[in-house]
């Protein structure tokens, strides 16, 4: 495992970044869903350009890049130290069983750490079970929690 190295993605990885975010979409919604890599390249590369909440950080083995975490960090959170809220945990097919996903999430926790940040959230769908069972085997505790969402696309918040 020692030849798995993980850092911060910095916009030249914006290709790399991109390229996992399409397989993570091929993964989970398909070919007829998923969007094709230049638009995904080109919301990678606004993200950060403008330096908006979403980080990515890449896991990389022998010069490739085979893991991809999307997260911010968010305030004030408990007691004002924050949170950090992973949006994406993925890990190519070719690098999968490998402590990849494990070693994403302690160096996400390490960084976290380093800025004063106490805790980490995340959401998976409640049928992935391989994802529950990974980020329970972590030591992750399931939170009863309800989660709400807006669809922007269509009139909300009473605006008919």
């Amino acid at each position: 495992m020692s030849d798995l190295q993980i850092r911060l993605a910095e916009e030249q990885d914006a290709p790399a970044v991109a390229a996992l975010i399409r397989a993570l979409d091929l993964h989970y919604v398909g070919p007829d869903v998923a969007q094709p890599l230049e638009p995904t390249h080109d919301m990678v590369a606004r993200s950060m350009d403008e330096r908006e909440g979403t980080r990515y950080a890449l896991a990389f083995r022998e010069g490739r890049a085979v893991g991809l975490a999307c997260f911010a960090l968010l305030r004030p959170g408990f007691k004002l130290s924050g949170l950090m809220f992973v949006k994406e945990l993925f890990v190519d097919e070719s690098a999968r069983g490998q402590a990849v996903g494990a070693a994403m999430m302690e160096w996400l926790a390490a960084y976290a750490r380093q800025r004063g940040i106490t805790r980490i959230d995340l959401t998976t769908d409640a049928g992935n079970r391989g994802a529950r069972a990974f980020y329970e085997r972590l030591g992750g505790r399931r939170m009863d929690k309800v989660f709400y969402r807006f669809d922007l696309s269509k009139p909300v918040l009473g605006q008919e």
